[in-house]
């Protein structure tokens, strides 16, 4: 049994829709990085902040670079109640928190 030929419009999304769809997500994406960076200082206190920087977010997946091993540390130690604070700010678009070693740009 043969099966039916499709017109190529049917097969395919168009791509003004795809471009749409990808762009959007990456606008949300640096919208809610930029509100945690700006707020990042009340979520986790000054003195963190200077030594700890978010640095992206994907897929509900907040990275922060962390300087030192203690700044590492102290983080991961408010870990929830930060990440309970971002999840208000960013309405729940992020739900994890990852530290990673790095540079912190002041």
């Amino acid at each position: 049994m043969e099966r039916p030929r499709r017109h190529r419009a049917e097969q395919a999304a168009p791509i003004d829709a795809i471009i749409r769809g990808v762009l959007g997500k990456a606008r949300h994406q640096h919208a809610a990085l930029m509100d945690i960076q700006q707020a990042w200082p009340s979520i986790v206190g000054r003195e963190l902040a200077r030594h700890t920087q978010p640095v992206s977010v994907r897929r509900g997946r907040l990275t922060v670079h962390a300087e030192q091993p203690g700044d590492s540390f102290a983080l991961s130690y408010q870990r929830a109640q930060a990440l309970d604070r971002v999840r208000e700010l960013t309405s729940g678009a992020v739900t994890e928190l990852v530290i990673r070693p790095g540079a912190v740009k002041r």
